[in-house]
């Protein structure tokens, strides 16, 4: 392509000397190099500095609230003793509730524990008792591998207990004392609410030149559900 440039003489050197340019007058702006260090080392110290004292500040906390656990504990450990002891106060309660609801029952017991003597037994005292026993249960396990963690809970049983004696000796006066605790077992409205009548200690006594066998029979209530 052919370029014709018409434009006088002195035009023409006045354009090409604005054109050319030297570059040693071109100077770069000079940037603050030592002031960015400067800042960045400042802003560093201080960052340090704040979590310095943010770790002494934990530090200090940590050590104040592990004084605190220390002094609380020995109340912590009174206090679940005290639950405790209310928890077994409270099924005890219950029981004796339970029993005061069922009053009219007992009365129907009694009657057919009179009903279910048999002949050369009598009986010289009853009594109530329980006892606070406890159980350890394993939960479910999520592996066959992994072991199960034990939980303990306190279970009350409780029991009917029948002392009483046999007019006869020896093997006559344990089969007298046999027959009496089938005749119990055998009636259900004394028997249906035990699990079981064991027969305790039998001991050989004399009562006006008269010898007998005193006994002692052991009926276990059901547990409650």
């Amino acid at each position: 392509m052919i370029e014709i440039n018409l434009l006088p003489e002195e035009s023409k050197k006045k354009k090409r000397s604005s054109e050319i340019m030297d570059v040693s007058e071109m100077s770069m702006p000079s940037l603050p190099l030592i002031g960015i260090a400067a800042w960045a080392v400042g802003v560093i110290l201080v960052i340090q500095v704040i979590l310095f004292f943010m770790g002494v500040m934990t530090g200090t906390t940590f050590k104040s609230l592990s004084r605190e656990y220390k002094d609380i504990l020995p109340k912590k450990l009174e206090t679940e003793k005290l639950k405790a002891q209310v928890d077994t106060t409270n099924k005890k309660v219950a029981a004796i509730d339970e029993l005061m609801v069922k009053r009219f029952s007992w009365e129907k017991k009694l009657n057919a524990l009179s009903d279910s003597m048999t002949p050369g037994i009598w009986l010289t005292e009853l009594e109530y008792d329980e006892k606070v026993s406890s159980v350890t249960k394993s939960a479910d396990a999520g592996s066959a591998k992994k072991k199960s963690p034990q939980a303990t809970e306190e279970a009350i049983s409780r029991y009917l207990i029948l002392y009483g004696a046999a007019s006869s000796m020896g093997e006559e006066g344990t089969a007298l004392i046999g027959r009496f605790i089938k005749s119990l077992k055998d009636d259900p409205d004394f028997y249906s609410d035990f699990s079981d009548i064991e027969l305790g200690t039998i001991k050989r006594e004399k009562v006006d030149d008269q010898e007998i066998m005193t006994f002692k029979i052991t009926c276990l209530f059901k547990a409650r559900l």
